[in-house]
């Protein structure tokens, strides 16, 4: 069974499957923008947000509709 592996690397996200000892990618596709869109469209249908920590700060991710006036923008 393959096993597939998500990361972020210093261009976009990348999906694919690693090398037998995981330190190398044996290959890897970009999937930056169907990843966002995924996870844009999970946390919309679900109602959720998403909330984590990176170096020692607190973030949330969330969907919001866009208002009129920020459409003006």
């Amino acid at each position: 069974m393959t096993d597939y592996h998500v990361g972020c690397g210093l261009f976009g996200i990348y999906a694919g499957t690693l090398t037998p000892n995981g330190d190398k990618w044996r290959n890897k596709s970009d999937v930056t923008k169907e990843c966002l869109n995924a996870t844009a469209q999970y946390l919309l249908e679900q109602g959720v947000y998403m909330q984590f920590e990176n170096k020692g700060k607190t973030y949330i991710m969330e969907i919001r509709e866009v208002t009129e006036e920020e459409k003006q923008k």
